[in-house]
């Protein structure tokens, strides 16, 4: 007889009529998909509680070993991180001084000169403010100078 009732669910705008085995079946199945999640959700909080209770004495034991253990780990990844940023800084440093001497990018002094074109006016400097003389005849006879 029961299955014979309309049930009337009402939402926003609307009315619905509903069958009361329509009812029934839905809280069967609500019950049968919910009631193992409910409690598998149940026995995982009891299985954490119960590590909790057994971890905490043996982490207030523990504790200062951990401690230090954790700022011994903290300064390890500290040190790695700045031998990382120095060693990219680095990296990037070497590559501009390459990129320099290749005359490929601007010094950012004066009007696009080059290190290279730099330094060709400075030997210029040289050779005519110091003349070849007796202090570098050493260095030009060993086929340095320039």
């Amino acid at each position: 007889m029961a299955e014979n009732r309309e049930i009337f669910i009402s939402g926003h705008e609307h009315q619905r009529h509903v069958h009361g085995s329509q009812v029934v079946c839905t809280s069967l199945a609500g019950i049968a998909i919910g009631g193992p999640l409910l409690s598998t959700m149940g026995l995982s909080f009891i299985a954490s509680m119960a590590i909790l209770l057994v971890s905490t004495p043996l982490l207030l034991l523990f504790s200062p070993i951990i401690f230090f253990a954790g700022l011994v780990l903290a300064g390890a990844v500290a040190g790695f991180s700045v031998a990382a940023l120095m060693a990219m800084s680095g990296l990037s440093i070497l590559e501009w001084v390459f990129h320099q001497v290749k005359g490929r990018r601007d010094v950012g002094f004066g009007e696009g000169s080059t290190v290279r074109e730099r330094g060709k006016d400075w030997t210029g400097y040289l050779h005519e403010n110091y003349p070849y003389n007796d202090r570098n005849r050493g260095w030009k006879e060993k086929g340095g100078g320039l």
